[in-house]
């Protein structure tokens, strides 16, 4: 069903809901259920004036709260769309376990490809940076410490989905691969094993933000789309922290999940 065929509910003049409110709850059923699906094209505003029956500045307001949750976005010149994107599940628990993978592929890669997706890593960038600020704290290192910083777009499908920026203390990786700006073969953490052994367990933490002006240019992101910036931090077996990693995931384009120890 395209959005010129659907037929849109009326709008109730007893119901206490503001109108623009009616409108935009039809208009979000109609996302959720996939009548209206990712990329689709709504009607244009004197057409929704018609089939609703109101004003077009109460259109307009309804297409505003739409906007204002990420679930549409305008094109100038061109009308307004659809974006409700097939989201990758990003499992928390089990991603970085080896043997739940093949042999030489990184952990993002084969979680993508296992649920139809194809990741990769563009723009891979490689400098000096030197420990400041919260980075320092996580690395636990005296502030100054040389390290080596690689920033990188991951891509889903082609398209930006998250922006990775990792650091690592210089000295501890100096002549492997991870100082090289290319993809490294089997993944950092591969390569973090072969030359500390055995790695601890990584934290990582949450949190939901909107997105500064660079981040959505870089991420391409509509109008109201909120992102989730994680921070990781990954030891060796010694406590050593060898890594520090702050993700900014696109948030119309990833789920989190996590197994919770009960007892």
């Amino acid at each position: 069903m395209t959005s010129q065929e659907r037929k849109p509910a009326r709008v109730n003049p007893t119901d206490p809901t503001p109108v623009y409110l009616q409108i935009a709850n039809d208009l979000r059923a109609a996302i959720e259920e996939g009548a209206l699906p990712h990329g689709a094209q709504l009607p244009s505003l004197r057409a929704m004036e018609r089939d609703y029956g109101t004003a077009g500045g109460t259109v307009r307001r309804a297409l505003d709260q739409l906007t204002a949750e990420g679930l549409i976005y305008s094109r100038q010149g061109q009308g307004v769309f659809v974006r409700r994107p097939r989201r990758v599940l990003r499992d928390g628990s089990r991603r970085h376990v080896r043997a739940a993978r093949p042999v030489g592929i990184g952990p993002m890669e084969a979680e993508a490809a296992a649920q139809g997706f194809v990741r990769s890593q563009e723009g891979i960038t490689v400098a000096p940076e030197s420990a400041a600020g919260d980075v320092a704290d996580r690395l636990a290192v005296p502030l100054g410490t040389p390290l080596l910083r690689r920033d990188m777009v991951l891509t889903l499908d082609g398209e930006p989905a998250a922006l990775a920026s990792s650091w690592f203390v210089a000295g501890l990786v100096e002549g492997s691969p991870i100082t090289q700006p290319v993809t490294v073969p089997g993944g950092v953490h591969g390569e973090l094993m072969r030359l500390f052994g055995d790695l601890g367990d990584a934290r990582e933490e949450l949190l939901a933000r909107m997105p500064t002006p660079a981040e959505s240019t870089a991420l391409r992101l509509p109008p109201g789309t909120p992102v989730v910036e994680l921070l990781r931090t990954i030891p060796a077996a010694d406590g050593r922290v060898l890594e520090v990693t702050r993700f900014l995931f696109d948030g119309a384009r990833y789920r989190f999940a996590y197994t919770v120890p009960m007892s």
